[in-house]
């Protein structure tokens, strides 16, 4: 199995490069990470240097900004676990982007997050018909039988 961090880095250090989106967004995600002030994983939860894939995006769906897809299709990938954050942003659009792709999606529901409760409800809410939505007990329970 694979395991890929997506998250949100430019690709220039002004963010020129992101998406409209970002730029619309507010100074937060306009003035993103990028080559000279990296983006910084939490600690614990960070690639394993040489084995994890990195894959910085620039926009809410890594569908949109990078090259996992075509990543995924070399790697013989067919079947995604996705979780993080936002649950309504992010996540529900990599999961929507996954499944019209043709991957069947698990969403890990205790292992998203969004700014609030409501926003993550809806998230969930908003991929049901795209993913299967398991516990990440269920999903381990999957993965070891």
């Amino acid at each position: 199995s694979e395991v890929i961090f997506t998250y949100i880095e430019a690709l220039t250090d002004d963010s020129r490069d992101v998406s409209l989106d970002y730029k619309l967004s507010g100074a937060f995600l306009a003035n993103l990470p990028g080559p000279s002030n990296p983006a910084q994983f939490v600690q614990g939860v960070e690639p394993i240097p040489g084995k994890d894939i990195r894959m910085p995006k620039t926009s809410c769906s890594v569908f949109m900004s990078t090259n996992i897809d075509y990543v995924l299709r070399n790697l013989n990938v067919e079947q995604l676990i996705i979780c993080g954050q936002l649950t309504d942003q992010c996540v529900e659009s990599a999961c929507r982007d996954a499944a019209d792709r043709g991957y069947l999606v698990t969403v890990a529901k205790d292992a998203c997050a969004a700014q609030c409760t409501k926003d993550h409800l809806k998230g969930m809410k908003g991929m049901k018909g795209f993913s299967r939505q398991l516990t990440t007990d269920e999903i381990l329970k999957e993965l070891t039988t």
